[in-house]
């Protein structure tokens, strides 16, 4: 079958002019990195348009083969209002939440307010970006 058979078995075809060639757009080649951050900011931009808490996108390329690549969203779960204990943003394993004592410190790191942040058998210093997915509600002053 030839092409001339094939266009005139389609009605109005011989009358419609056809592309054969892509946009000039795609004339651009991207790199495989350009790409994947094209990708990547298409697929947060969706997420973030069905969950506006998600924040602080982390990527973890693999390093050697066999290793994963990991991409982590995490989820605003609660907001600093002033020293005092508050509960976990999260449930543990058997439906708990984990009570939370937090101090504001004077120290500014890379323009974060530092907190310290303690429960039973645990100690740290975090970040505000990193206390926002830790904490919920604030439930309680300090003693």
């Amino acid at each position: 079958m030839k092409r001339r058979d094939i266009l005139k078995a389609l009605p109005g075809a011989a009358l419609t002019p056809v592309a054969l060639s892509a946009p000039a757009a795609a004339d651009e080649v991207m790199t495989a990195y350009e790409r994947l951050k094209y990708h990547l900011a298409e697929f947060k931009r969706a997420a973030e348009e069905l969950d506006p808490m998600l924040v602080r996108w982390r990527l973890n390329l693999p390093e050697r083969p066999g290793d994963p690549m990991l991409l982590v969203g995490n989820r605003v779960t609660g907001r600093y209002e002033g020293d005092g204990i508050y509960e976990s943003g999260h449930e543990t394993a058997l439906g708990a939440r984990i009570h939370y004592r937090v101090e504001l410190t004077n120290e500014v790191i890379d323009g974060y307010r530092t907190f310290i942040v303690s429960c039973p058998g645990e100690r740290s210093r975090r970040l505000e970006h990193v206390l926002e997915t830790t904490i919920g509600k604030r439930i309680g002053d300090l003693a």
